[in-house]
């Protein structure tokens, strides 16, 4: 994700669940990107950067193009809600996340197997930090995927690892998500991307 910034009129104000995050959605520009993080409203002040969305189009690919072949009722899709049922103040919207082929909810996915977020320079680490945590509270997510902008690395957070997180920073490194049937090279998320071109494999 992007910048972000919460609104200091509403940083005091009461914490909000998605009922009410929907109605103050409703109030502001469709052009602006919102998420509820822990019952306030954060808003991502620029737009991602040509690589982020680079690297996030390419998981979603690789993904997608591994469950077409054996697991058709999954899908990958891109800057999508997702819903936790135990954090009704947190209504995230993931770069990538893993979920059914016809997912439950309406603007937000009630179950989903995957998120990963791609980093940005502006992005705090207690931000990914609390959605990384959030996410795994899900009973069915599988993995969070923190995916680096500025050179390769990618921290893999799984269910099967009791949460223990995991870093790659080579580009040959594999990222091996067995529950899906999925195995890629770190670098395969970074194709077409100016790291490729400095650092040919």
């Amino acid at each position: 994700m992007s910048a972000i910034e919460t609104w200091p009129s509403i940083k005091d104000a009461r914490p909000m669940d998605e009922a009410g995050f929907l109605k103050f959605l409703e109030a502001r520009s469709e052009d602006e990107r919102w998420e509820l993080i822990d019952g306030e409203p954060v808003m991502m002040m620029l737009p991602p950067s040509l690589k982020h969305q680079r690297i996030a189009s390419n998981l979603e690919r690789l993904l997608n193009d591994q469950f077409d072949k054996s697991r058709p009722e999954f899908d990958a899709m891109r800057e999508i809600g997702l819903a936790v049922e135990a954090h009704p103040d947190f209504r995230p919207q993931a770069d990538v996340a893993v979920v059914d082929r016809e997912p439950n909810g309406v603007y937000f996915a009630e179950r989903f197997y995957l998120a990963a977020e791609v980093l940005s320079d502006s992005n705090t680490s207690e931000f990914i930090s609390i959605k990384r945590a959030r996410y795994s509270d899900h009973p069915d997510c599988l993995h969070v995927l923190i995916i680096s902008q500025s050179d390769f690395g990618v921290e893999i957070w799984s269910r099967s690892s009791g949460w223990q997180g995991r870093v790659l920073r080579s580009a040959d490194d594999r990222i091996d998500l067995p529950e899906f049937g999925f195995s890629c090279a770190v670098g395969d998320l970074y194709e077409r991307t100016d790291l490729m071109r400095r650092h040919p494999r």
